[in-house]
Protein backbone atom coordinates (compact mmCIF):
# COMPACT_ATOMS: atom_id res chain seq x y z
CA UNK A 1 0.00 0.00 0.00
CA UNK A 2 1.26 3.14 -1.15
CA UNK A 3 0.51 7.07 -1.68
CA UNK A 4 2.08 9.46 -3.86
CA UNK A 5 2.40 13.08 -2.02
CA UNK A 6 4.61 16.13 -3.49
CA UNK A 7 7.19 17.47 -2.06
CA UNK A 8 8.60 20.89 -2.29
CA UNK A 9 11.59 22.73 -2.25
CA UNK A 10 12.77 26.53 -2.28
CA UNK A 11 16.76 27.19 -1.39
CA UNK A 12 17.72 30.12 -1.99
CA UNK A 13 21.49 31.16 -1.31
CA UNK A 14 24.03 34.50 -1.63
CA UNK A 15 27.77 35.36 -1.13
CA UNK A 16 29.83 38.16 -0.88
CA UNK A 17 33.18 37.67 -0.51
CA UNK A 18 36.10 40.18 -0.38
CA UNK A 19 39.46 40.30 0.26
CA UNK A 20 41.51 43.37 0.14
CA UNK A 21 45.60 43.84 0.44
CA UNK A 22 46.00 46.79 2.52
CA UNK A 23 50.32 46.92 2.44
CA UNK A 24 52.50 44.30 1.86
CA UNK A 25 52.49 42.91 5.06
CA UNK A 26 48.18 43.72 5.81
CA UNK A 27 45.45 41.55 4.09
CA UNK A 28 41.84 42.03 5.34
CA UNK A 29 39.04 39.99 4.13
CA UNK A 30 35.87 38.77 4.50
CA UNK A 31 32.27 36.98 3.30
CA UNK A 32 29.03 37.42 3.94
CA UNK A 33 26.53 34.80 3.08
CA UNK A 34 22.42 34.29 3.07
CA UNK A 35 20.81 31.20 2.93
CA UNK A 36 16.67 30.57 2.90
CA UNK A 37 15.59 27.27 2.78
CA UNK A 38 11.50 26.59 2.66
CA UNK A 39 10.09 22.74 1.60
CA UNK A 40 6.60 20.97 2.65
CA UNK A 41 4.85 18.07 1.69
CA UNK A 42 1.24 18.53 0.24
CA UNK A 43 -0.99 17.09 2.63
CA UNK A 44 -0.23 12.79 2.77
CA UNK A 45 -3.91 11.00 2.27
CA UNK A 46 -3.60 7.36 2.39
CA UNK A 47 -6.01 4.93 0.28
CA UNK A 48 -8.97 3.37 2.31
CA UNK A 49 -7.71 0.09 3.85
CA UNK A 50 -10.38 -1.08 5.29
CA UNK A 51 -11.21 -3.89 3.36
CA UNK A 52 -7.57 -5.32 3.77
CA UNK A 53 -7.97 -5.27 7.91
CA UNK A 54 -8.94 -9.03 7.56
CA UNK A 55 -7.65 -12.21 6.23
CA UNK A 56 -8.98 -14.86 4.16
CA UNK A 57 -10.74 -16.23 7.51
CA UNK A 58 -12.04 -12.98 8.76
CA UNK A 59 -10.14 -12.45 11.12
CA UNK A 60 -8.44 -8.71 12.12
CA UNK A 61 -5.06 -8.54 10.92
CA UNK A 62 -4.52 -5.18 10.51
CA UNK A 63 -6.61 -3.31 12.87
CA UNK A 64 -3.99 -2.13 15.36
CA UNK A 65 -2.66 -0.24 12.36
CA UNK A 66 -3.07 3.47 11.84
CA UNK A 67 -2.16 4.09 8.09
CA UNK A 68 -3.27 8.03 8.66
CA UNK A 69 -0.81 10.18 8.03
CA UNK A 70 -3.11 13.51 9.11
CA UNK A 71 0.17 15.29 10.51
CA UNK A 72 3.06 14.41 8.11
CA UNK A 73 2.76 17.29 5.90
CA UNK A 74 3.65 19.53 9.15
CA UNK A 75 5.94 17.57 10.75
CA UNK A 76 8.31 17.52 7.47
CA UNK A 77 8.13 21.73 6.87
CA UNK A 78 11.28 23.56 6.84
CA UNK A 79 11.65 27.11 7.00
CA UNK A 80 14.85 28.61 7.78
CA UNK A 81 16.77 31.07 7.49
CA UNK A 82 20.90 31.59 7.91
CA UNK A 83 23.17 34.48 8.09
CA UNK A 84 27.01 34.03 8.67
CA UNK A 85 29.40 37.05 8.68
CA UNK A 86 33.29 36.25 8.40
CA UNK A 87 35.87 39.00 8.28
CA UNK A 88 39.51 39.16 9.43
CA UNK A 89 43.09 40.14 9.06
CA UNK A 90 46.47 38.83 8.42
CA UNK A 91 49.48 40.75 9.27
CA UNK A 92 53.01 38.86 7.61
CA UNK A 93 55.90 39.74 10.07
CA UNK A 94 58.76 37.86 8.39
CA UNK A 95 58.18 36.11 4.87
CA UNK A 96 57.67 32.87 6.17
CA UNK A 97 55.40 34.15 9.48
CA UNK A 98 51.84 35.62 9.74
CA UNK A 99 49.73 36.48 12.37
CA UNK A 100 45.92 35.90 11.80
CA UNK A 101 42.77 37.11 13.52
CA UNK A 102 39.14 36.70 12.58
CA UNK A 103 35.58 35.85 13.90
CA UNK A 104 32.78 35.05 12.58
CA UNK A 105 29.40 35.70 13.55
CA UNK A 106 26.16 33.61 12.39
CA UNK A 107 22.44 34.06 12.98
CA UNK A 108 19.87 30.98 12.38
CA UNK A 109 15.66 31.81 11.94
CA UNK A 110 13.82 28.71 12.35
CA UNK A 111 10.44 29.44 11.41
CA UNK A 112 8.72 25.59 11.48
CA UNK A 113 11.12 23.72 13.91
CA UNK A 114 8.06 20.81 14.44
CA UNK A 115 10.49 18.06 15.43
CA UNK A 116 12.93 19.84 17.77
CA UNK A 117 11.42 22.87 18.30
CA UNK A 118 12.20 26.47 16.72
CA UNK A 119 16.17 26.59 16.77
CA UNK A 120 16.47 29.96 16.43
CA UNK A 121 19.55 31.53 17.76
CA UNK A 122 23.35 33.11 16.98
CA UNK A 123 26.67 32.24 18.08
CA UNK A 124 30.08 34.28 17.77
CA UNK A 125 33.37 32.80 17.09
CA UNK A 126 36.60 34.69 17.43
CA UNK A 127 39.80 33.12 16.60
CA UNK A 128 43.79 34.25 16.15
CA UNK A 129 46.73 32.14 15.08
CA UNK A 130 50.00 32.11 13.65
CA UNK A 131 51.14 30.97 10.40
CA UNK A 132 54.55 29.39 9.37
CA UNK A 133 55.23 28.63 6.10
CA UNK A 134 57.62 26.07 4.96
Amino acid sequence: MYTMADYKTNTHNMYLTGSFQVSPKVRLFGNLNYNMSDASYDQVIMPDVEDRLVNLAGTPELHHQDFTLDDMDDYSNLKYQVISLNTGMEYRVSPKVLISIDGDFVSLNDDAGYVYGIETGQFLMIRAGVGYGF
